[in-house]
Order: structure tokens, then C-alpha cells, then sequence
């Protein structure tokens, strides 16, 4: 099944996107599909469950929040922007970005592109408020 073959492809590209981040360590992430025009934007859904999200998670070293996503059908050079915000606290507002990408030849019409991304910092200049990174120590990841 598609959940099933998340957990190896997850594997592949989240240690290629953690060891690009070195020295330094993600602190934000999010996942997003785009899957091509012979597919079901749910193909995009059922490769970014649980199973893709633990891999992600355990690629950042830990992470108690919910991963934020983005699915939609596509031809080659669709456009996703890919939501992110903090690995242990949704509501970290400093860590509420982005990532616009472009797969210029992805995905063809019987592909699915599968896509991790990792921040190692929030917004720069951020003043919006609410929760603190610092304040996360022992929250929840809903927290």
C-alpha cells in the first residue's frame, strides 16, 4: 500500500534533508504531495499519514506536534506551497512559514512527489506574539 512505501521513501529523503540542515538541527517542519494527473489527490494523502510523519519526526530527533501538510493533483511544474511550523508546539507563531516549490518535471501523470521539508529557525523578525519556543519544555505538542 501507499502508507507502507511512505515509511522507506520517508526515510530516504527526510536523512537527505536533515544531513543538508548540518550543523545545524530542524526545529519546523512540514509535508506536502503532489500527485500527477492519472492519480487521487487521497494517493497524496495516504503517502503523508502517521507512518511518513513518525519518519519525519524521528529524522529531526523528535518532535511532539502535529506535521502540517498540503496535497493537490498536478502536471509537471505545478507549484505547492508547503505549510510549516514547530516540531513541538503548533502554536508557536514565530515558526508559522512556508515553502513554495517547483518540481519543473514532476510529477508525470502516473507519479507521486512526495516532499519533506525541515526550517531551522522561525521567521525572521517575527513579532507576532503568543507561545515562545522557550516556553514548549514538557508541553504537548498541541500546546
Amino acid at each position: 500500500s501507499l502508507t507502507r512505501a511512505s515509511e522507506a521513501i520517508g526515510r530516504e529523503i527526510c536523512a537527505i534533508a536533515v544531513r543538508l540542515l548540518a550543523p545545524d538541527h530542524a526545529v519546523s517542519y512540514g509535508k506536502a504531495a503532489i500527485v500527477g494527473t492519472n492519480g487521487e489527490q487521497e494517493h497524496g494523502n495516504a503517502m503523508l499519514t502517521t507512518v511518513f510523519g513518525n519518519v519525519m519526526r524521528e529524522a529531526a530527533g523528535g518532535g511532539k506536534a502535529w506535521i502540517s501538510s498540503m496535497t493537490k493533483r498536478g502536471a509537471p511544474g505545478a507549484m505547492i506551497d508547503i505549510p510549516l511550523a514547530h516540531k513541538d508546539a503548533l502554536y508557536v507563531r514565530s515558526h508559522y512559514d512556508g515553502m513554495t516549490l517547483t518540481l519543473p518535471d514532476a510529477p508525470q501523470p502516473n507519479e507521486i512527489a512526495i516532499i519533506a521539508v525541515y526550517a531551522t529557525r522561525g521567521r525572521p523578525n517575527h513579532r507576532v506574539g503568543g507561545l515562545s519556543a522557550s516556553e514548549i519544555k514538557g508541553q504537548d505538542g498541541l500546546i
